[in-house]
């Protein structure tokens, strides 16, 4: 394998691996508890509803 291919797939790789991680550090986060995480579900729809 030549090292100018060595270079295009690993600036590649590294180019994919960026995309996604910026892409999962930008996307939109569902509100509220995903599950699995450990913490008091109750509590915190307590505190998330609007108070009138």
């Amino acid at each position: 394998m030549s090292s100018s291919l060595q270079t295009i797939l690993a600036l590649s790789i590294v180019a994919v691996a960026t995309v996604w991680l910026l892409w999962r550090a930008f996307a939109k986060r569902k509100a509220g508890c995903g599950g699995g995480c450990g913490c008091p579900a109750a509590e915190i729809k307590a505190t998330l509803k609007p108070k009138h």
